[in-house]
């Protein structure tokens, strides 16, 4: 037992001491730009391949719409309402891997990012984790997957997908752009 806790520390000083010492003052250096590895796709997927992480912060589109990272709490939830200031938020409360919530998150990603002109941020709520039990009840969700347009915190409206029902489109636009600016 004492050999495998031993181990990860005995690999890690193989590796370090294999590192030529100028590449690693040139890696603390440069700023992290990403490369074409299968690594740069498992942060955060950059729009270029030139760009840096400052720069993932900016809008995610064209439109200046963004899509905030995956919420997985409460305080996490209630740092994006601080960081979206005035604009218009799309919570979308779903779950990973069930097709139902995949087909909707799709869409709306979609529509936001692309397709609309009108002003609105998105933000995907993972309801599989307990730490945001008490935000679905502060915005009265019941069912999932289920949006909820937010504007200063307040909740304005929210959108149920019809049963087993494919995604309607066009009732999705409109609704996201009635709750947009």
């Amino acid at each position: 037992m004492c050999a495998n806790l031993l181990t990860p520390h005995i690999y890690s000083t193989l590796i370090l001491s294999a590192v030529r010492p100028s590449a690693v003052s040139t890696m603390a250096t440069t700023p992290f730009v990403r490369k074409s590895s299968w690594f740069s796709k498992l942060i955060y997927p950059f729009s270029s391949p030139g760009q840096s992480i400052t720069d993932s912060y900016k809008p995610s589109s064209a439109n200046g719409n963004q899509c905030f990272l995956p919420i997985r709490s409460d305080e996490e939830l209630e740092d994006t309402l601080r960081a979206n200031n005035r604009t218009p938020l799309i919570f979308n409360f779903t779950v990973r891997g069930d097709s139902k919530c995949n087909e909707l998150t799709g869409a709306l990603n979609r529509i936001v990012l692309l397709e609309t002109d009108k002003k609105v941020n998105i933000a995907d709520v993972e309801t599989d984790y307990m730490e945001v039990r008490s935000s679905m009840l502060r915005y009265g969700v019941k069912h999932v997957p289920t949006l909820v347009a937010v504007r200063k915190t307040f909740l304005v409206d929210s959108y149920v997908r019809d049963g087993d029902k494919p995604v309607n489109w066009l009732d999705l636009k409109k609704w996201i752009e009635k709750n947009a600016d």
